[in-house]
């Protein structure tokens, strides 16, 4: 009985242990069902929320087409322009011509020009340098040593000619005053000698028709009266000498004697004073410059070939450094024949006149020299000539809507006209304004592009 307890006993265990796993495998079964219906759930979700996504982006895009005038002037946003028409749709039988109708022309703003033949002038834009004309500079020294009495002007004063600028106390002049009267003394003496010589001579000449006087007396006589005109005419030279020396030397009218006065010989302005008041200076040193601005100098530094192209005569425009100047025409009058070792450039001296001494000595300035090139030459626009890989071209009409590809050999190249030496013949008319328009359409058609 007991081992028959025992055994039912562990049955009863051994079913317990198959009922918890029973129980457990279908709980385990339950819950990947559950995870399986949540996420199809979420996918269902998404789903839902593409789909209203997509319709309201293409509701937006709909409108948005409808409405893109509005939106465009909303925003600033022009409207792309339509694509230029009037050139063939296939690729032109000749690659160097376009057709282009008038309407397409006044699409693209064409506008035309002549080639013509002119005379080549480059204009050369160099650096120079302000300078006073040599002749109409003066360097006033005094006139004999002497202290210095008065000064009247400073530099930057405007004087006048025949102004006194300076006077001096001059001891020379009190030598060449007394010279000139001991030379006028000595011709007066000399002018008497000769008269009583004269006197003695002529009363010799009638003593000796009557055997008053020997002839050899009267021979003498001669040789005095020779003697004393030679005398006159050494004293007068002297007296001259004397004379000249005092009037250089003589003050100027209403100043004190013994006074020698610094005079200007040309109207200016004082530039440097090298004396001072009290100061005792000699004949060597310059005691005033003055100089005349109205016709000044400008001295332009010439590089390289730009020596051979420039030369006397060519027009020049001066630009000064202050703002609002007007520039100053001139001429140039010589370029020099040596180089400056230091800057190895040569000058070209342009005079030209200076109203309201705008320009100032040693001040810099801009200048452009019209260089004649003494040559003839067919020139075109230079909005005419389009650069491509090939080498500048310009288009030339050959009809009212036909235009030719011509490539061209360029000479001088100015900022208004360019030197044409082969491509274009004078009196043919050229694209100038709107002529990248016909580069591009002509390109669009070798590319065989039909937009």
């Amino acid at each position: 009985m007991a081992l028959t307890t025992e055994t039912d006993a562990g049955d009863r265990d051994v079913d317990c242990r198959d009922a918890g796993r029973a129980d457990a495998g279908a709980a385990s079964r339950r819950e990947p069902d559950a995870a399986g219906a949540t996420e199809a759930r979420d996918v269902g979700r998404r789903g839902g929320a593409r789909v209203w996504l997509a319709l309201v982006l293409v509701v937006l895009a709909a409108a948005g087409w409808v409405y893109r005038d509005a939106l465009r002037e909303r925003l600033g946003v022009a409207p792309a322009a339509p694509p230029v028409t009037g050139a063939a749709d296939a690729a032109p039988a000749d690659p160097d011509r376009v057709t282009l109708d008038a309407a397409g022309q006044k699409r693209i703003g064409l506008a035309f020009g002549t080639a013509e033949t002119r005379r080549i002038v480059l204009p050369l834009r160099v650096p120079g340098t302000v300078a006073f004309d040599e002749r109409r500079v003066t360097h006033l020294k005094p006139r004999t040593q002497g202290r210095v009495l008065s000064l009247a002007v400073q530099p930057g004063d405007r004087v006048q000619a025949g102004e006194t600028l300076a006077t001096l106390d001059a001891a020379g002049l009190l030598d060449a005053r007394n010279g000139f009267l001991a030379a006028q003394a000595s011709l007066g003496e000399a002018q008497a000698s000769e008269a009583v010589a004269a006197l003695q001579l002529k009363r010799g000449q009638e003593q000796l028709k009557f055997g008053g006087v020997a002839q050899a007396e009267v021979e003498r006589r001669q040789v005095d009266l020779a003697k004393a005109q030679a005398a006159v005419k050494s004293a007068q030279a002297n007296a001259e000498m004397y004379r000249a020396q005092y009037q250089r030397l003589a003050p100027t009218e209403g100043a004190a004697p013994g006074t020698s006065a610094v005079v200007t010989p040309i109207q200016g302005v004082v530039t440097s004073v090298g004396v001072t008041l009290g100061e005792v200076v000699d004949t060597t040193r310059d005691a005033v410059t003055v100089a005349d601005p109205t016709r000044i100098l400008v001295l332009a530094n010439l590089y390289g070939p730009d020596l051979g192209r420039v030369k006397a005569g060519d027009t020049a425009s001066v630009e000064s450094p202050i703002p609002g100047q007007a520039p100053l025409d001139g001429r140039v009058r010589s370029v020099n024949a040596a180089l400056d070792p230091s800057t190895s450039t040569a000058p070209a001296r342009i005079e030209l006149d200076n109203p309201g001494d705008l320009l100032r000595a040693n001040m810099f300035v801009s200048v452009t020299i019209a260089a004649d090139l003494g040559r003839d030459g067919i020139t075109v626009p230079a909005a005419a000539v389009q650069q491509t890989e090939q080498g500048p071209i310009a288009f030339v009409r050959v009809a009212e809507d036909r235009f030719e590809r011509r490539a061209l050999k360029l000479g001088i190249q100015r900022s208004d006209w360019v030197e044409v030496q082969s491509g274009v013949a004078a009196g043919e008319s050229v694209a100038t304004q709107g002529s990248f328009g016909l580069k591009a359409i002509l390109l669009r058609s070798l590319l065989g592009s039909t937009d």
